[in-house]
């Protein structure tokens, strides 16, 4: 997604890190996810835990915004667009841009959501995420949710100006926005839109939570 924040615009989509650098941790937890047959990936940049997903459900949809799926990139070693490299190599799954998001119907038994909601700089997209992700689960579906919960990582960004749950910093290759969403933020945010939480835990600098819809 591209934001429009105090005349700087943020292009969220260069931030997406390729499957060459994924977290051996989340990788591990979806790998562990049995009996699911239907997830939807939300913020699936660049298809980078795509080859776990498509292991452990027959069906997986990949939501990420119309620029990120349809433009040519690098896609798992391919000079492609996510959009094809999916067609091409997922049987059985879709894309689905987030601007059409509206108008799907499929409910999901579970929805990853990986280090998206800290890429997001204003509070409307984070509760119209939250809100569409609660719609799409299944009754008995859950949502997973990784966020980074402290900011030693990206210290430098802290040198830019505070806003929201991060910063927003000016460098050579444009403006960023850096979100830190640790167990108190992410649950807080969570129960506002109608979730339940499941569980919250920490691994390393990530924070998992999952929640259901509240019953």
């Amino acid at each position: 997604m591209r934001y429009k924040i105090k005349g700087e615009e943020i292009r969220t989509e260069n931030a997406a890190k390729p499957s060459s650098q994924k977290s051996s941790v989340v990788d591990d937890y979806i790998g562990g996810i049995l009996n699911k047959p239907s997830i939807l990936d939300f913020g699936c940049g660049k298809l980078r835990y795509s080859d776990t997903l498509a292991l452990v459900a027959s069906k997986v949809t990949f939501v990420d915004s119309e620029i990120q799926l349809n433009r040519e990139q690098s896609v798992r070693g391919e000079r492609t667009t996510v959009k094809n490299y999916v067609k091409s190599n997922y049987s059985g799954c879709k894309t689905v841009p987030y601007e059409s998001l509206d108008k799907h119907r499929s409910k999901y038994d579970v929805i990853t959501c990986t280090n998206v909601l800290s890429a997001i700089p204003c509070k409307r997209m984070i509760a119209d995420v939250l809100e569409h992700i609660i719609r799409l689960l299944r009754k008995d579906g859950f949502a997973i949710f990784v966020n980074q919960h402290r900011s030693s990582y990206f210290s430098k960004y802290e040198s830019g100006e505070k806003m929201l749950h991060g910063y927003l910093y000016s460098g050579s290759k444009g403006s960023s926005y850096y979100g830190i969403l640790d167990k108190p933020v992410i649950e807080r945010l969570l129960k506002k839109h109608g979730y339940e939480i499941i569980k919250t835990w920490v691994v390393g600098e990530s924070t998992f939570t999952e929640a259901r819809p509240n019953s």
